[in-house]
């Protein structure tokens, strides 16, 4: 397999056509027809045999071009193909977007984040006293049952605190997209702004919450809510660029044993489905490098604690 050039669109947005000789086409074709279930249609066999072959020979070409190139792809590459018949082999392109070089961090360390753990409602409470407490437990006295609320109260507290923690370094990881300056391809901010928008739509499902009466709540139009979807969907995409670049500027990049490791242990559920080799390596690597980045932001930076005490919302 032959690279015959590779090109930028605009900054981060890489476009490359290769091609594989008939030889290279042949054996692929041989391999599909020893298979199960092969196609009986030519357009079929060929369309089959042309992927069977990108899998196994794009990988060692991808790999030669980000080492030698310095890229750091962020998203899987889309193939299409260009021409393909029997005698010459087949031409195809890959598409994919990669961390800008233009790209510039001004800061990545001494940002503030309160912890602010929601208020406890009274009828939570008596959920959890009901649910997990005894008969005996909720027969006893004024001062027992007194004391009773009150364990619960700073149990519920105690679990309010960490889950508000979590959310308070990841609203720390968002200011640090603030700090990422520079242009993101296009394409790539689009993609991530209508996935923000499914992620929002399926919360909204879940919680049977009708988007105009979501807009009334909020006191925003459309537009207006679009606009600021926009604003925080880049902003999140820059915060995971920023990572990257953290871990560059750091040196947290795993070695190649930790890369072996985390692909041993590749679990589809949580990783997701595997491509080829040298993008699967890419992605375990990157995963551990920004999980390290996020953890050296969070120890850089500051969380402001919590209150002492739990604020428990006055009865409805």
């Amino acid at each position: 397999m032959i690279l015959e050039y590779a090109r930028t669109t605009e900054p981060g947005a890489w476009q490359l056509v290769f091609r594989a000789d008939a030889d290279e086409l042949a054996r692929a074709i041989e391999a599909v027809e020893a298979g199960p279930d092969a196609p009986k249609e030519e357009a079929d066999l060929l369309t089959e045999a042309v992927n069977r072959a990108i899998l196994t020979g794009f990988s060692p070409l991808y790999a030669q071009l980000m080492e030698e190139r310095g890229i750091i792809p962020v998203t899987d590459p889309d193939f299409s193909l260009l021409a393909v018949n029997r005698a010459e082999g087949f031409r195809a392109g890959a598409e994919f977007f990669a961390l800008p070089e233009e790209l510039t961090l001004e800061r990545y360390t001494g940002f503030v984040q309160a912890v602010q753990p929601h208020p406890i409602r009274p009828v939570t409470i008596e959920l959890e006293v009901n649910q997990h407490h005894g008969e005996e437990d909720r027969a006893a006295d004024a001062a027992g049952k007194q004391a009773l609320r009150a364990r619960v109260t700073a149990e519920l507290y105690e679990k309010r605190c960490a889950q508000a923690r979590a959310l308070a370094q990841q609203k720390l990881i968002y200011q640090l997209g603030g700090q990422v300056k520079g242009p993101l391809p296009k394409q790539l901010v689009a993609g991530n702004y209508f996935a923000e928008q499914r992620r929002f739509n399926l919360s909204l499902q879940a919680r049977g919450v009708n988007f105009d009466q979501y807009l009334q709540v909020r006191g925003q139009t459309v537009e207006q809510f679009r606009a600021e979807l926009h604003a925080e969907a880049e902003q999140k995409l820059r915060s995971r660029l920023g990572l990257l670049l953290v871990a560059g500027r750091e040196n947290l990049w795993p070695t190649e044993a930790e890369v072996n490791q985390a692909l041993a242990q590749w679990d589809e559920k949580r990783d997701g489905e595997r491509t080829f080799p040298a993008n699967d390596a890419r992605k375990a690597r990157q995963k551990i490098a920004s999980s390290r980045a996020a953890g050296y932001v969070v120890a850089h930076s500051t969380l402001t604690p919590p209150p002492a005490e739990p604020v428990v919302a006055a009865p409805q």
